[in-house]
């Protein structure tokens, strides 16, 4: 598993289409995990790269409702780094060349 470092930016990738070949790309910034005490089981938080960068962590700031998602043991690894993210990128590329 990934071990995620606190303000560095993670990419989920998302597929409009059966085949992935087109890939949609949303950008989160990691936040930490385990921040609430409502959390049953681990749970990684990662907020929305645009929230992140126009108001700061989440953790930090009491500025109204914040886009956050959260990922469990069975969803975190969703959650791609730069390289994880162009290695993806790729094969999706290869898919749509077939």
């Amino acid at each position: 598993m990934t071990a995620y470092i606190e303000g560095e930016v993670y990419f989920r990738l998302v597929y409009p289409d059966v085949d992935m070949s087109y890939p949609i790309v949303q950008s989160f910034v990691y936040v930490g995990k385990n921040l609430s005490d409502e959390d049953q089981e681990d749970t990684w938080y990662f907020q929305f790269a645009d929230d992140y960068a126009q108001f700061g962590s989440f953790i930090d700031s009491s500025q109204g409702e914040r886009r956050v998602c959260c990922e469990t043991q069975t969803t975190v690894s969703c959650m791609l780094d730069i390289e994880s993210l162009a290695n993806e990128l790729l094969l999706a590329e290869s898919r749509r060349q077939r």
